[in-house]
């Protein structure tokens, strides 16, 4: 029995890696047949802020909840919040949960908040404006940036401005 297994193991090995055996994207194909299709929610209605909901952080976690919406009616778009390390920008972050509503980030947001560094949210804003696969997709990229990022609110603009390639007459 032990040999026979080794002698499978053996023939296996000289084949090459084990991968799925009908060609690429047949997975899917049969993933969906079996469990059918997801169906895209109806557009979510036009964004308005009641009175009562204007102040603190509510209007911001009811913006993420539009967002959320926003995805569910269109699966195939792109769209992302990325949020800045810092005091306000985490209780805005608190207030959307705590109204249990997903912050609709990904790893590369989720590095973000790790490293606490605005330089990651330039890079990244950098990325998504010049890279093609990024910038030629219709996306919704939201960057949450705090008050004690605002000070680096002229940075902001020069990133842009070189991104864009305008130069200073200086």
């Amino acid at each position: 029995e032990t040999e026979v297994l080794k002698e499978i193991c053996l023939h296996l090995k000289e084949r090459g890696p084990i991968a799925w055996a009908c060609g690429e994207g047949t997975k899917n194909f049969f993933m969906q047949t079996a469990y059918g299709y997801p169906k895209a929610e109806d557009m979510p209605p036009a964004l308005s802020f009641p009175k009562a909901r204007t102040g603190q952080f509510a209007c911001l976690a009811e913006y993420v909840k539009f967002t959320n919406s926003l995805k569910l009616a269109n699966p195939e778009m792109c769209v992302k919040n990325y949020y800045d390390t810092g005091l306000t920008v985490s209780v805005m972050m608190a207030t959307v949960v705590q109204e249990g509503t997903s912050l609709m980030t990904d790893a590369d947001g989720l590095a973000m908040l790790r490293d606490a560094s605005i330089g990651h949210i330039m890079s990244k804003l950098n990325q998504v404006t010049t890279v093609e696969q990024f910038s030629n997709q219709k996306s919704v990229y939201n960057f949450f940036i705090g008050d004690g990022a605002c000070r680096l609110n002229g940075g902001t603009e020069l990133t842009l401005h070189l991104m864009e390639g305008h130069a200073t007459k200086a």
